[in-house]
């Protein structure tokens, strides 16, 4: 009999004989019969895992421990595997109490058998640091982040792609620790990485770039972001062979970090007739790019309250039917609901502290209310349905919806009004700003004749 027909005929017995005898005898089986059922196993694992049944997984992954540790003793370093694979699945569980003991016993194997610096040390490290995060426990996760950074770099070289997961997760652990100034630094870092691994110059650092626009927009800063799309922009028009996509869609991000801003309506417009006219000169016209411009143009206009230049971009976009019909149901899909083009944010914590004041909001309170949509976008018939505490956020709120503006739904190219929009928000709130019921004992301040309040003041 050859080897690899021995292999099965083991392999068939174990898994005749584990369901009837128990795992728990499987220390019975000979050592080549063990080595069998710890490979079965692991397959069994990583079928799991692999279509992300991650509680199923558990169950293999654990019997793979014991088995090892039975054939190859505690301190062994094939535990390492493992118990980083038990780990994982306990991770991707939320059961992040397990996870962390699994990760630390991963991590001791590891500078036990190895050394302090093996990169081995990097996965553990992390997936540790992982579960530090999701327990708010931001600081032990940047040390622990810094460490396997560090190894990363001993190993690897300073600029290794293997590096940049570690930077994103370091990023989320400073945005908890509040540290945004370091936070920029480990994804401005990444940019770097990238030119210095592809070359400046190669297409492949745009994508680096575009995370980065993506975290300064994702974290407000409005002006880092444009600077950051303007660097795409040169370097996408200096491409003779660029794709139009990623082209049209760094002009639209460079408007619509003006339009944010809301203060110069001809900065957010210029970048999107400049994508039109380079759609305009292709060969073959591509209808849909032009009508995703066309549309922010519209939703652009209408957000700086000209409703009838607004009105005229989204008429357009009806016109591209006629161009190319099966466009239809696409245009008709955008406008079949409102859609907010300036949207003012109610506060999450009301009301909001002084810069340097602790936060003692702890009460969740609510505010539902209703409005209409008129057909330049603005919103009318704003009434408050219900809210708790009362008089507390209703003034806000108020505001905030009447300074909301909406792309109208539009039948047949024809705007339609709105009604009967429902809006609900809430937010924590401090006990001690909780406004006073008035309907005490107390008495009443006697009215004086006083000067009439301004209401334009």
């Amino acid at each position: 009999m050859n080897k690899l027909s021995y292999i099965f005929n083991q392999l068939i017995r174990i898994i005749i004989l584990i369901p009837v005898l128990g795992y728990t005898q499987a220390q019975n089986l000979n050592e080549a019969e063990q080595l069998t059922l710890r490979g079965a196993l692991q397959q069994e694992f990583l079928s799991f895992y692999d279509q992300e049944r991650f509680q199923q997984s558990i169950l293999p992954a654990k019997k793979i421990v014991a088995l090892t540790k039975e054939i190859y003793g505690e301190k062994n370093f094939r535990l390492i595997t493992p118990l980083n694979n038990l780990a994982s699945a306990y991770y991707m569980v939320d059961d992040f109490e397990n996870a962390q003991i699994a990760f630390l016993q991963c991590i001791e194997l590891i500078e036990s058998n190895q050394n302090i610096i093996s990169p081995e040390l990097i996965s553990p490290l992390y997936g540790f640091a992982l579960t530090l995060n999701r327990y708010s426990q931001y600081q032990e996760a940047i040390t622990i982040l810094e460490r396997a950074l560090r190894i990363n770099h001993v190993n690897q070289g300073f600029h290794n792609l293997d590096q940049l997961k570690i930077h994103d997760t370091l990023t989320e652990s400073l945005i908890g620790a509040k540290n945004f100034q370091q936070a920029n630094h480990h994804q401005t870092f990444q940019v770097y990485v990238n030119k210095k691994h592809f070359g400046v110059n190669n297409s492949m650092v745009d994508e680096s770039l575009m995370k980065l626009s993506n975290w300064y927009k994702r974290t407000g800063q409005i002006f880092l972001e444009r600077e950051v799309h303007e660097e795409l922009l040169e370097r996408q028009t200096s491409r003779t062979t660029d794709q139009i996509k990623p082209l049209i869609e760094t002009y639209k991000n460079i408007s619509f970090s003006h339009r944010r801003e809301g203060v110069d309506i001809y900065k957010s417009i210029n970048p999107l007739k400049q994508a039109l006219e380079k759609i305009d000169a292709m060969e073959n016209t591509n209808l849909i790019l032009k009508f995703e411009v066309l549309l922010d143009i519209g939703d652009t206009y209408t957000s700086y309250g000209r409703a009838q230049s607004g009105m005229n971009a989204y008429q357009e976009c009806w016109g591209l039917i006629d161009e190319d019909p099966s466009m239809s149901k696409l245009i008709q899909e955008r406008f079949s609901t409102p859609v907010k083009v300036r949207n003012i944010l109610l506060p999450n914590t009301y009301p909001i502290p002084e810069v340097g004041e602790e936060n003692e909001a702890d009460q969740t309170g609510y505010i539902s209310l209703r409005y209409a949509i008129g057909v330049s976008g603005k919103t009318t018939n704003i009434e408050v349905i219900e809210s708790d505490p009362e008089g507390l956020i209703e003034r806000v709120a108020v505001s905030a919806i009447k300074k909301t503006v909406y792309r109208p739904v539009y039948i047949e190219a024809e705007p339609q009004e709105s009604s009967a929009i429902n809006f609900r928000h809430e937010f924590l709130y401090s006990i001690g700003s909780k406004p006073k019921d008035s309907n005490t004992s107390e008495p009443k301040e006697k009215i004086e004749d006083k000067p009439l309040e301004n209401p334009i003041a």
